[in-house]
């Protein structure tokens, strides 16, 4: 019998930096609450894919990154007193935005994202 991992919550850092892995741990992005990178590890194992389907992946992990960041300053902004309608005209992300960039890295990665 295997061990479910679990699946952490992407970290956001005090400097403003979200950092998020792949299911496996084989690839791990810091990125900008823009989705863009600034740091990458990439295990041996996944340098061997195809470029294709690892650079489908990074980029998934960014969105990722990006819309976890977008839906904490969300958070943020609603609990200093922004209401509903605020928020939404300021284009961020919701938490169904951030379920939907979780199903898209866990779809790249072919055994789900960590």
């Amino acid at each position: 019998m295997t061990a479910q991992k679990k699946q952490p919550v992407p970290v956001v850092g005090d400097d403003g930096l979200t950092t998020v892995s792949s299911r496996t741990g084989s690839i791990s992005v810091t990125c900008t609450a823009a989705g863009l990178p600034v740091k990458m590890t990439i295990a041996a194992a996944s340098a061997r894919r195809k470029p294709e389907s690892l650079a489908r992946e990074i980029l998934a992990l960014c969105r990722l990154a990006g819309t976890a960041a977008g839906v904490r300053t969300r958070g943020d902004l609603g609990g200093q007193g922004l209401d509903d309608d605020t928020l939404g005209l300021l284009g961020l992300p919701s938490r169904r935005d951030l379920v939907a960039a979780e199903a898209a890295a866990d779809a790249f990665s072919g055994r789900g994202r960590r």
